[in-house]
């Protein structure tokens, strides 16, 4: 049996051997941990922050601040890929619609289009391709919705608009054909497109 004595050598000889490799594993293990926590913290912290940011300028817009306009664009610019600036952009869009600044409308829901997927994005291609209609720009308001994804549920709204389009351009037969399809596509009916279609003259 060993003694103290050298019981105590052999953990010197151990640590001697194996110490500094044990230290580093030691501190490399630390640094992962607080690495990591540290990170979840900053990444909270920009989450809330954002979150704070996005509440200011929907606050703003909402009492028709006189910056709100400005401050919502600096946001985008600087948010552009993130859910908050989406919301925001189009909030920004529906009030510079109604008070007539069709310009800044667009380029907000470009914003969306840009950088938004799924329904997001559908809704901006919808409401930016009305926004181009408005303005006369049939071709521009077309091209909008023309990669509009219909899984996100817009297939109907999309067919109705794109005959609205049309319809505005001149384009009877094929208005009559873009409401019949928003038709078909409606699950609860023909609605409003069906309406549409029976205002357009039979010989138009």
């Amino acid at each position: 049996m060993e003694t103290e004595d050298q019981q105590v050598e052999r953990i010197k000889e151990f640590w001697n051997e194996h110490g500094k490799g044990i230290i580093a594993g030691l501190v490399i293990g630390f640094a992962i941990f607080y690495g990591w926590r540290y990170y979840d913290a900053k990444v909270m912290a920009e989450k809330e922050a954002l979150s704070e940011q996005f509440e200011t300028v929907m606050t703003a817009m909402a009492s028709d601040a006189e910056t709100a306009t400005t401050d919502a664009q600096a946001f985008l610019q600087a948010n552009s890929k993130n859910t908050y600036a989406h919301l925001a952009a189009l909030e920004l869009a529906r009030k510079a619609v109604e008070a007539g600044d069709l310009a800044t409308a667009v380029s907000a829901l470009q914003s969306v289009r840009d950088n938004a997927k799924g329904a997001l994005k559908a809704v901006a291609d919808v409401r930016q391709a009305r926004v181009l209609n408005a303005q006369g720009q049939y071709d521009s308001a077309l091209a909008a919705i023309s990669t509009t994804d219909a899984t996100a549920g817009f297939k109907a709204a999309v067919l109705e608009l794109r005959g609205d389009i049309l319809l505005a351009k001149g384009d009877s037969a094929g208005a009559r054909a873009a409401y019949q399809a928003a038709i078909d596509a409606n699950e609860q009916g023909g609605g409003v497109a069906e309406i549409k279609l029976k205002s357009i003259p039979a010989e138009s």
